[in-house]
Order: structure tokens, then sequence, then C-alpha cells
């Protein structure tokens, strides 16, 4: 994936700003506002799009975000009641946070919106970031790096386009035909497309990628702009066993099962899109539930390259520490930020300082950090740091829950039951989240395959100290930062293949704990105040299990020709059991990959986009095991 520079090209023309690489204006300097309402919200007919109780809007060129801000202002005005936004915009060069602030002081209408764009905006880190606002009525999605690339890596249905990346003059790459046939393949039936150039090559490239392209007058000094409505075709083109599943209704009754991150954050999730899930947590599997935990690390899991696993990990990081601040009102981080992950080997050392290169973040959330006397140097993450899972988790739940401990959950022809280990049903539902840990196994329908599920038990110590380490630290585990009590946290151990009980506390590894990290320990006069057991699970190749559950017989009929090496293409779209989702198996970094996760289950259930590229969402589908297995032949295939 393309990493893009830091905002290095941006000078300022008064109040206007203006990128010296594409020698142009970010916007009109006469009346910007008026330039985007003409061209753009009235070239696509936004306010007759504003009714619809599901938006998706697609831009090129995200720029200052002035167009976002105006397509905001006017759903928010003209939407009803339940009504829902989703806006994706792609930038190859983004503007740092301070510069985005200065742009949008000349825009006092949009102050509140502005603040919180502005204090969630990711900057130059690559990738797909998702922002969570107006209580979650708004969702924007941005793809950081190049236009074709990165429209290529998803797949959904806009409802409207706006093209807007430069003049095609001083940004050809913005405007080439790779590009509009991205804009045209995520294009939804009728799509309204509307930018200010009326240039010959942009109306013909997007003519020839099936939009029915119109000239009308163009914004003060501009003689033409151009509208356009897709007519081409609409269809999947991706793997037909990762087709997305049929939306549920809107009055689709769901029941979550789970009562620790997982399970709340995709109760809130849904609750953003105006659903009321009914979640149903059993007091049993408490006693061994990692979100028991008294400290959680938030620290991502830094590899190179983009296969799926680094991918999710990466993104799933930024998404966590952007809802964790945006939750925090000074209860949920736990102690100061950062994050030092020191090197044990100068051979270490090198590969830490070319992984740093090859991220490309901004130095101001990744640097390096030099030898201490303790810590032989390494690299320094700022927006790291520790949480309260409890005060997390209290804050996430506005509901109660069912207390209940749920044994089964059985498919008929309304929906599905949710059994007591008496057999007695609990509750009934449209649609079940599977939401519980490790409980998760149990719970689902035998697949040839199976899914992957490892269980497996940690442990980690809970210290006290007066002069307790102001900054977290990984090195053969990790320490927290020490709260204004003076508590942090020493971990973990791990021991796979572990019962579905509680773990019993081990001397030994309290012991093995403390001799690991002695030389961390040995600047602080630190006492063990207590140990944490806990449970937790994860897949064989360490990616959760997140979307709808696979109809597993029908899945081996269909998909049996893989085994013979058939490609895809012609392959029955995939059958799912009907309204069964999972979202488990998130290993040791549960509190950040959860919030990512549970977005992705609650837009599929809505049918809305997903804010993770293609690779990613395939990577995580619970089905991914079947296929593997069919296509290794693993499994006998179906009988005639």
């Amino acid at each position: 994936m393309t990493t893009p520079p830091q905002d290095d090209s941006l000078e300022w023309r008064g109040t206007v700003p203006f990128a010296t690489r594409f020698a142009d204006v970010y916007y009109s300097v006469d009346d910007p506002r008026g330039e985007v309402r003409h061209t753009f919200l009235e070239g696509t007919n936004f306010g007759d799009l504003c009714r619809r109780k599901r938006l998706c809007v697609a831009e090129t060129g995200f720029g200052t975000g002035l167009n976002f801000l105006e397509a905001w202002a006017a759903w928010a005005r003209d939407a009803s009641d339940g009504a829902h936004l989703d806006f994706l915009s792609v930038e190859a060069y983004p503007m740092g946070r301070e510069s985005m602030r200065r742009a949008h002081a000349a825009f006092p209408e949009h102050l509140a919106r502005s603040q919180q764009l502005v204090a969630a905006w990711p900057g130059a880190v690559p990738g797909i970031h998702r922002i969570r606002l107006a209580e979650g009525r708004v969702r924007l999605i941005v793809m950081i790096g190049e236009a074709a690339e990165m429209l290529s890596s998803m797949s959904f249905r806009a409802d409207a386009w706006f093209l807007d990346g430069f003049a095609p003059s001083r940004n050809p790459e913005m405007w080439r035909p790779e590009v509009l046939k991205q804009v045209a393949r995520n294009s939804a039936e009728g799509a309204q497309l509307a930018t200010f150039t009326a240039a010959g090559a942009v109306r013909r490239g997007l003519s020839d990628q099936g939009f029915k392209v119109s000239k009308r007058p163009g914004f003060g000094r501009k003689r033409d702009c151009v509208t356009a409505t897709y007519t081409g075709p609409v269809a999947w083109s991706g793997p037909p066993w990762h087709a997305q599943p049929a939306p549920l209704s809107q009055d689709s009754r769901i029941a979550i099962i789970g009562d620790g991150i997982a399970a709340r954050a995709v109760e809130r999730a849904l609750r953003d899109r105006h659903r009321s899930p009914v979640r149903i947590a059993g007091r049993a599997s408490r006693a061994y539930a990692a979100s028991t935990l008294p400290r959680a690390l938030i620290a991502p899991k830094l590899i190179r390259g983009d296969q799926p696993f680094a991918t999710f990990w990466r993104q799933a990081f930024w998404d966590a520490v952007r809802e964790l601040d945006a939750l925090d009102d000074g209860d949920i981080w736990a102690g100061p930020r950062g994050l030092r992950i020191a090197a044990g080997t100068q051979s270490d050392l090198i590969k830490l300082q070319k992984l740093k290169d090859a991220l490309n973040w901004p130095s101001t959330d990744l640097a390096e950090f030099a030898p201490d006397g303790t810590l032989p140097g390494g690299l320094s993450l700022s927006k790291a740091g520790a949480i309260n899972p409890d005060r997390l988790l209290t804050r996430l739940s506005a509901h109660a829950a069912i207390e209940r401990d749920v044994a089964d959950i059985r498919q008929h022809a309304d929906g599905w039951q949710i059994i007591a280990g008496d057999g007695r049903i609990i509750h009934e539902a449209e649609a079940v989240i599977l939401a519980c840990g490790p409980g998760t196994a149990a719970l689902l329908p035998a697949a040839p395959g199976g899914y992957g599920m490892r269980i497996g038990s940690g442990q980690c110590l809970i210290l006290r100290s007066e002069n307790g380490p102001t900054q977290a630290v990984m090195k053969d585990g990790y320490m927290t930062a020490a709260d204004s009590e003076g508590r942090f946290a020493l971990g973990a151990t791990a021991t796979p293949r572990a019962p579905l009980a509680p773990v019993p506390v081990s001397d030994q590894e309290s012991a093995d704990l403390l001799r690991r990290h002695d030389q961390l320990l040995s600047e602080f006069d630190a006492r063990v105040e207590t140990a944490w057991t806990g449970l937790r699970c994860d897949t064989g190749d360490h990616l959760p299990l997140v979307g709808p559950v696979q109809d597993a017989k029908t899945y081996s009929r269909h998909y049996a020709g893989l085994a013979d090496g058939k490609p895809g293409e012609g392959m029955p779209e995939a059958t799912y059991r009907s309204g069964l989702f999972a979202l488990a198996a998130l290993g040791a970094r549960g509190f950040q990959g959860a919030f990512l996760a549970a977005d992705l289950i609650a837009a599929q259930i809505d049918g809305s986009p997903v804010a993770v590229s293609d690779a990613v969402r395939h990577a995580l589908a619970p089905s991914r095991f079947q296929i593997r297995a069919i296509s290794r032949r693993q499994i006998p295939p179906p009988r005639p």
C-alpha cells in the first residue's frame, strides 16, 4: 500500500490553503461554501438523497473536508429521525490536523462539526480509517493512499459521488481511467455524480464507464461543471463464497450473547444504527472472561507488509485509539500515554528501525528512542497506553443485559431460540451474534474444517509502587505505566489448550513474570498486589472470527469444485445460516480489535459499507476455514 508524504506541500494565500504540489487552491477564494453547494449538493440532488434512511456518499479528494462538512450539515438538516450517513473519501496527500483546523476557521458555521472531525482526523497514517461522528449517526471512512489502489481494495455502493481532486490539468492521476473504473464499480444503480470540471477527457471517461453525463452551468467564474447518472451494471465482483449477506430489516429482533468488550462494542454499533439489540450475559463465564482484566494495554501489532493480518491489526489499533479518546472522560485511560517497544539485540533494533521507515507514520505518532541505561533503544508510540477495562465496559453499556447463561441456540422457521442449561427458552430473535469469547466455540454450528478456534489461559500481575513507571514498555512481555494510585500491570503468560473453566493462579507463573521483567522492575520499589487469570481465545491464523456464519452443507455442495482447482466464476453466491453472526477469537488484543470488528458486523447487518478492505473482510470471515479445507481436499466431497 502506498504511503502518503507528510503535510509538507501546503502554503497559505491569506486564509486559503494552496497545494504547491499541484499549484492550485483547495477551494474557491470567493465563495467556497457556495461553490460546494452549487457543484456537489445541487449537482447530485442531495436534498432528495437525504430523505433516504441509509445514504452512502463517496468522494475523490478529501482535501480540507469542506465538501464533507457541507454534506453533513445538509444531511443533518433534511434527514429523518433514525437516518444514517456513510461518507467515504480517498485522499493521497492528507492535511495535518492543525492545517485542517486553520482551514476550517474560515467556516464558523461548521465549528461544532469541525471540532469532531479534527479531533479524530488520522493525518498521514496510510490505510483505511473509520471515524464515528454525530453520536454514531454519521460514519466517515477515509482511505489514505492512491485513489485507484484504495478504491479497488474496497467494495461498496455509493448513492452519490463527489469528484474533487484538483483540476485534471494539475492532477491528472486523479482522473485517469483506472480511477473512474473504480468509481463505476462502487456505484449503486442510478448513482448521482457531480464534479467541478467539464474537461472533455473527464466527460468521455465517465461515459465509457457507464455514466450518462450532462453539462450544467458552473459556479462563479467557471463556465461549466458536470453532473452524471450511473446506468452501468451493478453486480457482486468478488469470490462468491464471500458475497455479503442480505441486510436485516430495521425491525428485526437481534440478540447478542456475551458480556465482554466484543458484545458491548457490537451492541453500541447497532444502537448507532437505531437498532435495539438485546444482550444476554450469564454470570458463569465472567469468572474466566478476558474482559475482567484489571488493565489492558492498547498497543499495535506492528508488522511490515499489506497482508490482512498486518493490515487489520494496524487499522484496529488506530480505530480503538479514536474510540477510546472519544469515550474517555478522564477515567478510561489509566496512567500516562505512551509505549516504548524495546529491542532485545542490535539486530532487533535494526529491524525496528526498518519497520518504522516502512510504516511511514508521522513522527509525532511513531519515533525512535535512544538507549537510556535500562532499555537498549527501540520505537516509541505516543498514542498507545493502558486502559481500565471495567470503566470502559460500563461506559459502553447503556442498557442492562438479560442475566442468564446460554447453553445452546436453535434455529427454527421464524429465527433463533436461545436456550438455558435447563432447556428453557431465554429469548427468541431473528438474528443472533455470538460474542462470548471462548464460549462461542460451543455455540457455533458444526462445519467441515471447523472455525480454527483455540482456547488458552493467561496470567498477569498488578503491582503498586510509589515511583512506578511513567510509560508502558514492551520487552519480552509488557509493563504498563503506573496510574494515579501507583498501580501498574505486568504480563503476561500464555498457556495453550485450557479448559472452559476458571483458571487458578499459578505461583510459578507469577515468579516467572517477575524474573522475566527483573531488569525493567529494578528501578522501582514495587510490590505485588494481586494476580489475575483468565482465558483468551484466538484462531490458528491469529485473526478473529467476524461476520456471518455460513450454511456449511450448502458451502460443501456449491464450492466442491475448488478441490479440483476450478475457478469461482459461475459458482453460486454464499448462503448463510440466516441471521447468525460471530464476533469472537480476538486473542490478546481484544480491546483494540473489538471496535472495528463490531462496526463490520453492524454494517453487514445494515447493508452499509464495511470499513475494511475486501481482503481483510475475507480473511476475517468465519467460513474461511471451510473454504480452505475444501480447496486443500481436507474434507470428502459431498454425496451427489
